[in-house]
Protein backbone atom coordinates (compact mmCIF):
# COMPACT_ATOMS: atom_id res chain seq x y z
CA UNK A 1 0.00 0.00 0.00
CA UNK A 2 3.25 2.18 1.08
CA UNK A 3 4.53 1.72 -2.63
CA UNK A 4 1.05 2.72 -4.07
CA UNK A 5 0.74 6.20 -2.63
CA UNK A 6 4.18 7.20 -2.79
CA UNK A 7 3.79 6.04 -7.16
CA UNK A 8 0.46 8.30 -6.70
CA UNK A 9 2.32 11.17 -4.85
CA UNK A 10 4.80 11.04 -7.71
CA UNK A 11 2.96 10.39 -10.74
CA UNK A 12 0.99 14.00 -9.61
CA UNK A 13 3.47 15.69 -8.31
CA UNK A 14 5.47 15.45 -11.74
CA UNK A 15 1.62 15.68 -13.83
CA UNK A 16 0.95 19.27 -12.23
CA UNK A 17 4.87 20.38 -12.22
CA UNK A 18 4.62 19.36 -15.78
CA UNK A 19 1.71 21.24 -16.90
CA UNK A 20 2.71 24.16 -15.43
CA UNK A 21 6.26 24.37 -16.73
CA UNK A 22 6.78 21.23 -19.22
CA UNK A 23 9.25 19.43 -16.46
CA UNK A 24 9.45 19.04 -12.74
CA UNK A 25 12.37 20.75 -11.98
CA UNK A 26 13.98 19.63 -8.31
CA UNK A 27 17.41 21.29 -8.05
CA UNK A 28 19.25 24.07 -9.77
CA UNK A 29 22.72 25.90 -9.61
CA UNK A 30 23.50 28.99 -10.49
CA UNK A 31 26.95 30.04 -12.16
CA UNK A 32 26.86 33.98 -11.96
CA UNK A 33 24.31 36.03 -13.01
CA UNK A 34 24.57 34.23 -16.75
CA UNK A 35 24.20 30.93 -16.19
CA UNK A 36 22.42 28.14 -14.36
CA UNK A 37 21.71 24.66 -14.78
CA UNK A 38 18.71 22.42 -13.97
CA UNK A 39 18.04 18.98 -13.02
CA UNK A 40 14.20 18.11 -13.50
CA UNK A 41 12.26 14.53 -13.21
CA UNK A 42 10.78 13.65 -16.96
CA UNK A 43 9.18 10.31 -15.71
CA UNK A 44 8.88 8.05 -12.47
CA UNK A 45 7.26 5.40 -11.27
CA UNK A 46 7.85 2.62 -8.87
CA UNK A 47 10.86 0.78 -8.48
CA UNK A 48 11.73 -2.85 -9.76
CA UNK A 49 14.15 -3.13 -6.95
CA UNK A 50 12.00 -4.03 -3.89
CA UNK A 51 15.09 -1.84 -1.71
CA UNK A 52 14.04 1.55 -3.57
CA UNK A 53 10.69 3.46 -3.55
CA UNK A 54 11.21 5.30 -7.00
CA UNK A 55 12.92 4.66 -10.61
CA UNK A 56 13.17 8.13 -12.50
CA UNK A 57 14.34 9.46 -15.37
CA UNK A 58 16.55 13.23 -14.69
CA UNK A 59 17.01 15.53 -17.92
CA UNK A 60 19.30 18.44 -17.81
CA UNK A 61 18.82 21.91 -18.80
CA UNK A 62 20.86 25.03 -18.87
CA UNK A 63 19.14 28.24 -19.04
CA UNK A 64 20.94 32.18 -19.45
CA UNK A 65 20.32 34.94 -17.06
CA UNK A 66 16.82 35.74 -18.64
CA UNK A 67 15.38 32.03 -18.62
CA UNK A 68 16.12 30.75 -22.04
CA UNK A 69 17.06 27.30 -22.77
CA UNK A 70 20.79 27.24 -24.04
CA UNK A 71 21.33 23.65 -23.78
CA UNK A 72 18.66 20.90 -23.33
CA UNK A 73 20.73 17.16 -22.43
CA UNK A 74 18.65 14.54 -25.12
CA UNK A 75 20.01 11.80 -22.55
CA UNK A 76 17.99 9.66 -20.04
CA UNK A 77 19.69 9.73 -16.64
CA UNK A 78 18.18 6.70 -14.87
CA UNK A 79 17.94 6.74 -10.86
CA UNK A 80 16.39 4.85 -8.04
CA UNK A 81 15.48 6.28 -4.45
CA UNK A 82 15.10 4.56 -1.13
CA UNK A 83 12.75 6.84 0.89
CA UNK A 84 13.82 5.19 4.46
CA UNK A 85 16.37 5.11 6.29
CA UNK A 86 19.35 4.78 4.96
CA UNK A 87 18.09 7.36 2.35
CA UNK A 88 19.57 6.31 -0.74
CA UNK A 89 19.96 7.56 -4.30
CA UNK A 90 21.65 4.84 -7.25
CA UNK A 91 22.78 6.10 -10.24
CA UNK A 92 23.69 2.64 -12.45
CA UNK A 93 25.27 0.39 -10.37
CA UNK A 94 26.88 3.27 -7.69
CA UNK A 95 24.57 3.55 -4.73
CA UNK A 96 25.13 7.09 -2.96
CA UNK A 97 23.81 8.47 0.61
CA UNK A 98 21.57 11.09 0.91
CA UNK A 99 22.47 13.70 3.75
CA UNK A 100 18.55 14.37 5.05
CA UNK A 101 19.22 17.28 7.05
CA UNK A 102 21.67 19.07 4.47
CA UNK A 103 20.07 22.47 3.75
CA UNK A 104 17.67 22.60 0.48
CA UNK A 105 19.51 23.30 -2.46
CA UNK A 106 23.02 22.48 -1.59
CA UNK A 107 23.10 18.87 -2.55
CA UNK A 108 21.10 17.43 -6.00
CA UNK A 109 20.78 13.85 -4.16
CA UNK A 110 18.90 15.05 -1.31
CA UNK A 111 17.16 18.03 -3.45
CA UNK A 112 15.98 14.63 -5.26
CA UNK A 113 15.05 12.74 -2.17
CA UNK A 114 13.04 15.29 -0.80
CA UNK A 115 11.21 16.06 -4.24
CA UNK A 116 9.90 12.58 -3.99
CA UNK A 117 10.09 11.63 -0.45
CA UNK A 118 8.69 14.64 1.14
CA UNK A 119 5.82 15.17 -0.74
CA UNK A 120 2.63 16.25 1.76
CA UNK A 121 -0.05 13.50 1.96
CA UNK A 122 -3.33 14.92 2.64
Amino acid sequence: MHRILLSLILWAQCASMSAASGLAIFHTASFGSSRSVSLSLAEGGPARDPAFDFDVVITLSEFDGGGTVLYRDGGRHEASVRCVSPAMVRINSADYAVDVSARPGSDWKRDLWAALCTAPVS
